[in-house]
């Protein structure tokens, strides 16, 4: 069967935010998202996933977009959960409409919840409209007293790669009961592509995993957050150079459409090199789309990162 695969399923281009940075330029406009899939579309995927385990192991984490703009897609996440098994599926999200009856309904279909803050909640940040880090926030109790693993995500940008923001966010985490801290670089992409000046320097980035580190380990709490760096980051266990498209992960799209990586979106959402498409489902089976010559060529490679977020 081999290594299990993470499949990144962004079932929407709408979110409410509007991220400058945005890694994939979603849209607060539902006439943005005209080549979605329709619900039956989207649960006739969940089955195409569910079909390649006869190749491949899966994991599906659900994103967008915000995957809470439509309601509806809880259906697909619980379909999900009777075909996959609860504990192969997770949840990205920003935190909107997250209170108690919805985190009651996602611990029956989801094993964990990672949310993105980049700043404690309700500071001001240039790179996230007001009040993105306190949905997050707000979201927290409810995962929590559900038994739903919770995890921040944050993205280190230049404008927050800063010891007073990253002490003060840690601090947080570990007063509200956060199960994982993860720590990702910024990388141009999406709607982010307009924003170079906030990639990390290697300085920055080495002093960052070495000050989260240091904190980690200084803290003696057996309940605080596990801290985890994105493999490409370096300084830390984790790391790594090689390419995982495919290998270890591919993206859908929501019109269906299968990435070898989900990094390789334009601010349009747009596939920015025609080899990064492996095929749609729409029109063909994801066992198909593995098994083709496109995919083939990822699993044979040995390159690192052609777009450089390695």
């Amino acid at each position: 069967m081999g290594n299990k695969l993470s499949v990144i399923y962004d079932m929407t281009y709408q979110c409410p935010w509007g991220c400058p940075i945005c890694c994939m330029g979603a849209t607060s406009c539902r006439e943005g998202c005209r080549d979605e899939l329709t619900l039956a579309e989207k649960k006739r995927i969940v089955e195409k996933i569910a079909e390649a385990q006869e190749i491949r192991q899966v994991r599906v984490d659900f994103s967008g977009g915000e995957i809470f703009t439509d309601l509806d897609h809880v259906e697909v996440m619980e379909y999900a959960a009777r075909l996959l098994g609860r504990e192969n599926i997770g949840i990205s999200s920003s935190g909107y409409r997250i209170g108690d009856d919805m985190a009651r309904r996602l611990a029956g279909c989801i094993s964990d919840c990672e949310m993105t803050m980049d700043t404690v909640p309700g500071s001001k940040y240039a790179l996230r409209p007001e009040g993105y880090s306190l949905a997050a926030a707000k979201a927290v109790p409810f995962l929590k007293k559900y038994g739903i693993a919770t995890g921040i995500q944050t993205v280190l940008a230049h404008s927050n790669c800063k010891e007073e923001n990253l002490r003060s966010l840690y601090d947080w985490l570990c007063r509200h009961g956060v199960d994982c801290w993860s720590i990702l670089r910024f990388y141009p992409s999406g709607r982010g592509a307009a924003y170079p000046q906030e990639r990390i320097s290697q300085e920055e980035e080495a002093w960052a995993v070495r000050f989260i580190t240091e904190m980690g380990e200084a803290n003696p709490d057996n309940s605080k957050p596990a801290i985890d760096f994105h493999y490409t980051m370096k300084g830390h266990k984790k790391y790594s150079t090689e390419c995982r498209c495919v290998k270890k992960s591919i993206g859908i799209m929501p019109n269906g459409t299968v990435t070898s990586c989900f990094w390789a979106v334009d601010a349009g959402t747009r596939i920015v090199d025609a080899k990064y498409e492996l095929g749609n489902l729409r029109q063909q089976s994801l066992v198909d789309i593995l098994q083709g010559e496109k995919a083939a060529y990822w699993m044979k490679c040995r390159h690192g990162c052609e777009l450089g977020a390695a």
